[in-house]
This record gives structure tokens, sequence and C-alpha cells, in this order.
């Protein structure tokens, strides 16, 4: 009708992952930490409205989604493998967007519909082998060369556009998917919630040492143990709790929560209780075998927590702590690494402030969501509408 301003439809972003950080009782870890907390809280606004796709459901006969609300967002787990084929082409989403890929949903979509593909943790084999020489007990293998193919196919034809929150994640990724070496790749760093009011030269941090993240065979949380038994001096506190392999975790684990008083075994914790163990502690330590660009690092350099590890993802650690080196197998015989690096961090305090207010400004200067929101809320408007 004449006069009347009719407002355009809305993007519909399907956010394809396969846990959401506990929602709909999914595991806890930093994949649907980044989709519940930042892509799906971050994302939408007048012109982009955001769905989460979860795996189809495990029951092949399930012919109905079942649908949920997540912090106000609808999370859908879809129909079993008999019925999501069909349930998929009756869906009028313009446009998916995965975080790696960890499930075969896109297998069922045939309409060519872009897809956006944030690279996070890509594990080609050459990682994979590198992970198996954890022997107290391996870390289960999910490599899927049908989900690596669907990827690569849908490169080639045009419907997916790469991003990647890490330089060095780069050759990960064209190695798993078999992307060519001029593959159209975009930096698109995570982006994480920054406490302004934060000042390193005021805060007095204590003698406290972190681990953060899920406790899984490989993280190797024994380490961090092994490492605070040497150093009784500093206040080592575990936050992080198990969800896969949970009896075997906690089996290897259960040996280290008598005996030595200054370990805390913490558990899972959110919000500001998590933030006041990272802003108060000088030392963030990592002792996996395996990491993309954790989001624990990211957001213990924005309280000025330096970092301790055998990973050093786009040369974060060694720019903003220690870097102990490659340290593969089970670990045991890299933990005098470990209390070295700390006690050079711990023993030199103007040294520790002065990576401290660095690694702030770094994080304010490339990490923050107002970037984040600009840049791929741009990149879903331009991919989605792409002809």
């Amino acid at each position: 009708m004449c006069g009347i301003n009719v407002k355009p439809r809305k993007i519909k972003v399907a956010l394809v992952v396969d846990e959401y950080f506990g929602g709909m009782g999914t595991a806890f870890g930093g994949y649907g930490f980044l989709a519940r907390y930042y892509l799906a809280r971050y994302l939408p606004n007048e012109d982009i409205s955001v769905e989460v796709l979860l795996a189809k459901n495990s029951n092949k006969w399930a012919y109905r989604a079942k649908k949920g609300k997540v912090d106000g967002i609808k999370v859908i787990v879809p129909p079993g493998k008999k019925f999501v084929y069909n349930w998929m082409k009756k869906t009028d989403y313009d446009i998916y967007f995965t975080v790696e890929v960890t499930h075969d949903l896109l297998k069922y979509e045939h309409r060519g519909k872009p897809v956006i593909h944030w690279i996070q943790d890509p594990r080609p084999w050459t990682e994979w082998r590198e992970i198996q020489t954890v022997k107290l007990f391996p870390e289960a293998c999910y490599w899927d060369s049908e989900l690596y193919d669907i990827v690569h196919r849908f490169y080639t034809n045009g419907y997916l556009k790469f991003i990647s929150q890490g330089y060095y994640l780069n050759e990960k990724a064209k190695m798993l998917y078999r992307l060519p070496e001029d593959a159209d790749i975009t930096y698109c760093p995570n982006p994480i919630d920054i406490d302004y009011t934060f000042d390193s030269d005021i805060c007095e941090k204590k003698d406290h040492i972190i681990f953060v993240g899920r406790i899984e065979s490989v993280k190797r949380g024994w380490l961090f143990c092994e490492i605070a038994k040497r150093m009784p001096q500093y206040e080592f506190f575990m936050l992080g709790q198990t969800f896969r392999e949970k009896e075997e975790n906690e089996t290897v684990l259960s040996r280290y929560k008598t005996g030595i008083p200054n370990l805390h075994f913490v558990g899972h914790v959110e919000g500001e209780e998590k933030n006041k163990y990272i802003r108060e502690a000088k030392i963030l330590v990592n002792t996996s075998i395996h990491e993309g660009l954790p989001i624990t690092f990211l957001e213990a350099l924005a309280y000025g927590t330096l970092l301790v590890s055998c990973r050093n993802p786009d040369d974060l650690t060694s720019k903003f702590g220690e870097f102990v080196g490659t340290i593969l197998g089970d670990g045991f015989d890299g933990v005098p690494k470990f209390v070295s690096a700390i006690e050079h961090i711990m023993k030199d305090e103007e040294r520790r402030k002065k990576l401290s207010r660095e690694a702030v400004s770094y994080i304010r200067e490339v990490h923050s969501v107002h970037k984040f929101q600009r840049e791929v809320r741009r990149l879903i408007k331009d991919f989605a509408t792409k002809k």
C-alpha cells in the first residue's frame, strides 16, 4: 500500500554447533561457550536473527525436532536420521554459521545455502598423532573424513566462506579440508567481554596460579597438579569439570585431591566468580598437548594474567608469558620446565607488570565485542545476499 514502509525480513542465521555450554544438556566446552555467550548473544540485531542447531537426534526414528529456549535464543535438536533431510528442506535459514564442523547436519543441506565456517581448532592427522602420544588415558579420536569432505565440497562449489580466529590455524585448516594454498580465509579474532574498569597498575594480584578449562585427557590436568606439588610457596586453583570420559579423568586426578594443601579443586564456575579467580591470579598455566587459541588465554590476558604453556598460538604465550616448548606424551618429564617458567615470571615483578600492561592493551585493541559485531555482521550480510 502506498505510504506504508514495509520492513525487510531479517537475515535468519542457523548457528551450527554440537554443544551449547550446558544448554539443552550439552557439554561445557570452548565451542559451546563461544556459541552461547558471544555468537548467539551479540550477533542478533534489527537485521539479523539467530537460532541454534545442535546435532540431529541420536534416535534415527525421532520424527520431530526437539526445541527449547536458552537465554532467549531458540535451540533445536533436529529429527533423527530417517527424517532430518525432509526437515532440513522445510527450514528457511538464509545462512549457516558453523563453529568448526562437529556433526554432519549440513550433509542434508542440498539447496546451495551459504555457510560461514569459523576456524577454531582444526585437527589434521598430524595433530592427532601428537594427541595420541598421551598414554595415561587416550583422548577419543573423532576424526571424520566425511565431515571434512563436506567442508571441502561446499568451499569448492562457492557456498562456504572461511573465517579464522588465529593466523596459525590457517595452515592446519588447509591441510584438514584439502584447500589450495591461496584459499581465501579472513582473520576474525574471538571476542571477549572486556572489563574496561580493570587497571593493571592498580590491581593487587596475589601469588595465585590458575588452570581454567574442561578437565579431559587432551588438557593433561595432572601436570598442573604435579606443578603445584613442587611449588608449595604458591596457591594453585583448578577451575573446570569433567564431562566426557568422566570416570577416567576423575580416577587420574583423585590421587592429587589430598596431600597437596596449596592445590584447590574449584570445579565449574562462571561469570564474576570465574573472573575473580582470573583477575587475582598472576599466571594462567595451560598444560594441553593440543590447543586452538583458547578463549581462556584471552580472558586471562584481559586481566593482565600472564601465560605459561607448552602451546604458543599466534605467539601469544611467548609475547605475554613463558612458552616452555612442545611437550608430548603424558608430559611428566616436562614439569620442571613449567616450574622454571613460573619462577621466571614470579621472581621478576617489574617484568611481570610490564607484560601485564601490554597484554591488557593487546586484548582491548584486537578482541573487543564491538569490533567483532561490526565485522561478523557485515560478513553475514554480504555472504547471505551473495548471488
